[in-house]
């Protein structure tokens, strides 16, 4: 059964830095900002939160995620996996449902961190962005990444850590940022989370309130219209993209682990 592949991926991770990953990212994500927002904290807080964490640090959490459970595999030369009668597809699938987990803790850390703090900083006052909105964002973020897991694990495996990190950060960093306002968003998978967080928390890619004085806003930029379309848009690249490495993956055993 998947459950057990996933228990064992879970086990396999204990004790490691993979398994602190889930709160050592977004503890950056929610210092930061802090530090970042020294005058009128209560405004600027959480558009530096949330804007912070989904421009760089959730996707520096799914690259270091898939590095190290490819890296950890590598250093053992995949002899375990070799050695033992499994289903490699059920293997991929609890290493990409592992990292979802982790994605999806470190997405209500940072939720309930933002909540806090920028409470905090309000004083009783009222907050630039509501909790529904924050939530409703977080959970896009879960969706909306999920298509880059099965991806980046495949980067890893071909062409190593640095190689792969350095693709990652600037396909979700540059790609991501710079092409979210493009009239072909959807064409670019990266601008996803950038593209939506426009309606959602009402914040522009380069971390302006998206109102018409600040700069690259243009009408249409709050059009809730596009949640749905990423949202489709994403899914079906996953289900395409895990379909694909998975079967990969499958070939692994009878093509070597070194080809």
């Amino acid at each position: 059964m998947l459950k057990a592949y996933i228990k064992a991926e879970n086990l396999k991770h204990t004790h490691t830095v993979t398994a602190k990953l889930f709160w050592l990212v977004p503890l950056f994500a929610i210092v930061i900002p802090v530090f970042l927002s020294t005058q009128n904290a209560g405004y600027y807080y959480q558009m530096n939160q949330f804007n912070w964490s989904y421009t760089t640090f959730y996707p520096m959490l799914l690259l270091l995620s898939a590095a190290f459970a490819v890296q950890r595999e590598k250093k053992l030369k995949n002899r375990v996996i070799s050695a033992l009668p499994i289903d490699l597809k059920k293997v991929w699938a609890a290493k990409a449902a592992y990292i979802l987990k982790t994605l999806a803790v470190a997405a209500i850390i940072i939720y309930a961190a933002e909540e806090t703090i920028s409470r905090i900083f309000a004083a009783g006052g009222s907050r630039t962005i509501s909790g529904t909105a924050g939530f409703e964002a977080v959970l896009l973020w879960i969706i909306l990444i999920m298509w880059q897991i099965p991806l980046w694990l495949f980067v890893f495996h071909i062409l190593g850590f640095a190689a792969g990190m350095i693709l990652g950060l600037a396909g979700n960093i540059a790609l991501g940022v710079l092409g979210a306002l493009s009239k072909w968003w959807l064409l670019n998978p990266f601008t996803y989370i950038n593209r939506l967080m426009c309606p959602v928390l009402k914040i522009l890619p380069n971390n302006l309130p998206a109102v018409p004085e600040s700069q690259t806003y243009f009408e249409g930029v709050l059009n809730p219209n596009v949640i749905p379309r990423g949202i489709v848009a994403s899914l079906l690249l996953f289900i395409v993209l895990y379909i694909l490495t998975a079967k990969w993956y499958q070939r692994k055993e009878e093509t070597g682990w070194e080809n």
